[in-house]
């Protein structure tokens, strides 16, 4: 049988890391938050009110140029790390704040609007063009 996940549990109380492969939109839908170096995908991702945590790579796409660019339109919701070791450090400070997670709530809502806007520009072109 094929698996088509993968996961780990680890630390005293299991935090489970999940990787599928070709099921984004239920990744986005189920995680708490994201470990990511993508554009859109992250900013879909802040847009449910989830925080993400970014580090740069050496592709050509996502790199620390793009990063920084993208954690000032994200604002709060995006904690940007240099290296993959500090992601752990990163984690912990969403999960003992609270506060914070309810400020990235709000901040992804107010960043990215809310939830339908293809059918709303679907709508407008239709007007538009009728």
């Amino acid at each position: 049988m094929k698996r088509d996940h993968y996961s780990l549990g680890f630390g005293e109380k299991q935090a489970t890391l999940t990787l599928m492969p070709k099921r984004f939109a239920e990744c986005l839908q189920r995680a708490d938050v994201a470990i990511a170096m993508a554009g859109t995908a992250t900013e879909q991702f802040v847009g449910l009110g989830k925080p993400a945590i970014t580090t740069p790579g050496k592709g050509a796409q996502f790199t620390p140029a793009f990063a920084e660019a993208q954690t000032r339109l994200l604002g709060a919701s995006v904690t940007q790390v240099d290296r993959p070791q500090q992601v752990v450090s990163a984690l912990q400070s969403f999960l003992e704040s609270p506060d914070r997670l309810q400020a990235i709530v709000e901040n992804g809502h107010r960043r990215m609007g809310d939830p339908g806007a293809a059918r709303r520009i679907a709508h407008c072109l239709l007007e538009q063009f009728s």
